[in-house]
Order: structure tokens, then sequence, then C-alpha cells
């Protein structure tokens, strides 16, 4: 496996030397309790009593991925051909297995659960940046068949960790960075508080915490949660956040399901890079970046149109799909 850059857009793409299997429908579920030895040994897992690595009596079990799109074992190296540069396929990619139980959704579980699941993506985000080769941490959900999940239907999030700064998360960052230069703000500050102040597009609001259809949403009901103190690290946050974050989770993506009647949709973690992997770089992110979550459910296909030019067709309003989605905390 090895990654290549696109010279034209920036973007980097991973060759694998055959497309991953999919999981067959047939046979126990590799991610439910007393199923441990169906997955790969696991890199840490929480549990309310003492319990023997890989056996049962878990609430959050973090396994390598089976069949993986990066691997930690590889040394990193970088080469050039002409113009063109290329990387080894070094990395992580994790699996969260979120309950023990043979769940399909993470808003099924209590907010106590989702607690530690969260606990769990800032406890590996945390420990991938301490290897200086890896750049980018990206955690995501994919829910539903039409958003690219695979069997089996047990809840579940993945954690990879990137030599490289992805495209869509370079651009976030550079865009942040642009406001700061002009108006030495945080633009996902300056969000915030807007929002605040006008109202019609928050879907949930708490102390620490804030829900919202952007206001040029790409996806009829897409949602970002953002942390209303400037932070730009997601590993950062304290029990209190992360208990207050769970709950704001919970209900927004249960009050997603049920509007939407069981939508599919990819959930996406942005948080800052790894800055000590490359020091020189984004020198003032941790005053113009602030880590946040998006929310695309996934009720339409993107067409040429939006494939080839970048832009974006919604049937959706923000304000329409904050007034459907709204929900009180």
């Amino acid at each position: 496996m090895n990654l290549r850059k696109d010279p034209t857009t920036g973007r980097w793409v991973v060759f694998l030397p055959a497309a991953p299997s999919r999981p067959s429908e047939e046979g126990p579920c590799p991610f439910c309790e007393g199923n441990e030895s169906l997955t790969p040994p696991e890199i840490v897992a929480w549990s309310d009593a003492v319990r023997a690595p890989n056996q049962r009596g878990w609430s959050v079990r973090v396994v390598p991925n089976a069949e993986p799109l990066l691997r930690i074992e590889h040394p990193l190296e970088r080469r050039a051909e002409g113009i063109y540069d290329s990387a080894s396929g070094t990395g992580a990619h994790e699996i969260v297995i979120e309950t023990p139980e043979h769940l399909a959704s993470l808003a099924a579980l209590p907010a106590r659960s989702v607690t530690r699941v969260l606990g769990a993506w800032a406890q590996r985000i945390a420990d991938l940046k301490r290897d200086h080769r890896i750049r980018a941490i990206f955690v995501f959900k994919n829910q539903g068949a039409a958003a690219g999940a695979g069997l089996p239907g047990h809840a579940h999030s993945q954690v990879i960790g990137l030599p490289v700064t992805p495209k869509a998360l370079k651009e976030v960052l550079q865009g942040a960075q642009r406001h700061f230069q002009v108006h030495e703000r945080c633009v996902f500050c300056d969000i915030v508080e807007q929002e605040l102040e006008r109202s019609v597009r928050i879907v949930a609001v708490t102390e620490r915490f804030i829900a919202i259809a952007p206001y040029a949403s790409r996806h009829p009901f897409e949602t970002w949660v953002l942390p209303r103190r400037h932070d730009p690290d997601f590993e950062s946050m304290d029990a209190a956040e992360l208990s207050d974050l769970a709950a704001v989770i919970v209900r927004l993506l249960g009050r997603l399901e049920r509007t939407l009647s069981e939508p599919a949709y990819n959930l996406f973690l942005y948080t800052g890079p790894n800055r000590s992997a490359d020091p020189r770089r984004w020198k003032t992110l941790a005053e113009d970046f602030h880590w946040h979550i998006q929310i695309l459910p996934r009720l339409g296909r993107e067409g040429g149109f939006e494939l080839g030019s970048g832009f974006y067709a919604n049937t959706v309003t923000p304000e329409q799909a904050a007034a459907a989605l709204r929900v009180d905390l």
C-alpha cells in the first residue's frame, strides 16, 4: 500500500494491493461481547471491573482494523518521481467498538455509554499524536449502507492516523487561518457567537456546546456540533465536557433518525493536527482553529455537477433543517 498526491489538487489517494473485503452477514458478529477472538488483539478497552485482555466484560473496545488502509508497523518513507509525490502506507487504522451489545446506532446507547465512546476517541487521538510520523488523526462513523457502512450492523467508529494532512482538513485549516489573519479572531468562535445571537439555525444548545444547521449546508439536514469555548483539540476536553457532549450527540442523532426515518449518515470529527509532527506549519492554529463535529445525512447521491465542480445543490435550507431537528437539553 502507498499514498500518491495529485499535483493538480493536492489530494492524496491511498492505493491498496486489493480492495478490502466486506464481512459476511453469515456467522457471529465479531464486535459482540463473547466474540473477542474474531478481531485482532485489542489496543485498549474500558471496563467497570478487572478483566483479562480480549475477554468479556468490556463496555468500549478498540482494535486494529483487520484490513487497514494504513499500517503502524511500516516505516515512513517519502518519495518524489519528477513532479509526483508519494509516501508509504504508514499510519494507523483502528475500530472503536462502541457497545458490547449488537446495536446498530450510537443513538440507541445511554448518554453515559456515549461518554465512554467519546473518551475513547480522545484517548486514541492523544496516543497517536505521540507518533511523530502521524500528521493528522481523523475520526468518523458511517451509519447505513448508503453512507459506506460495512457489515456487521454493530455500532462502531473508526480512527485513522495519517502521515499527511488530508485535503478536506487542510482546506478547513487554511480557511480558519485566512479569517484569523484578517480579523484576528477564530472563525468558528465568530460562528458560535452569531448563531447564538440569531437563534434561527440552532438545533441544540447547552452550557458548553452548540449544534447548528450551518449557514451554507452542503446536504439536507447537515448539522455541526461545536464547543462554545475556543479549543483546537478534541482530546483536551475534561470529564464534564465529555458528558455534556454525549448528551448532545444522543439527543441530536435520535432526533435525526426519527425525523428522517433512520437515515444513512456520515459523522466526521475535525480536530487539530499533530503540530509536533511538523512544527513549521500551523503556527497560529491554537488561536485560529476550533474542533468540531459534522454530521452529513446521505439522502441522495452527488451528481455530475457536484462531483465535477465542487458546488453543492441543497433542497433544504438550514433554517428549515434547524426547525425540524431542534431539541431541548
